[in-house]
């Protein structure tokens, strides 16, 4: 079954029409999301129009999860530099110093968080925002 937001899987076993309808969830680490899941359906179930959006990021976690696709996309192509990195895609509006003055700057510290950042989410970070827990890293 589907509404405009969720893709809700159901399988019924030998359960009479009218009969009210119970739920099998797991208790593991998903339990939280299994729960809102089971809440958005019985919603729906209920006449709601849609369910609420439960896993989608807010628009500042999509942002930060551009940057850092963008991050991994620009590092692949042989942009790999955090210099670059940062001219290009994090501070592509400031001037950017070099040598000594990239070297100790806070701009350079930050591009560096965000490379290991997105680097950890390619390695098998994205897991955890598959799984629902997208802001509770770190």
């Amino acid at each position: 079954m589907s509404d405009a937001v969720s893709l809700h899987r159901v399988c019924l076993r030998s359960v009479p029409v009218g009969e009210p309808l119970a739920a099998l969830i797991p208790c593991d680490a998903l339990l939280d999301a299994r729960l809102q899941a089971l809440a958005g359906l019985d919603r729906w179930l209920r006449g709601a129009r849609r369910g609420a959006q439960i896993f989608g990021p807010t628009a500042y976690q999509a942002r930060r999860l551009h940057l850092l696709l963008a991050i991994l996309d620009l590092r692949q192509r042989g942009g790999g530099t955090s210099h670059m990195v940062a001219q290009r895609l994090v501070y592509p509006r400031l001037s950017i110093g070099q040598g000594a003055s990239w070297k100790s700057s806070p701009e350079r510290r930050r591009t560096q968080r965000l490379i290991r950042e997105a680097e950890a989410l390619a390695a098998g970070g994205y897991r955890a925002l598959l799984a629902g827990r997208a802001g509770r890293q770190k």
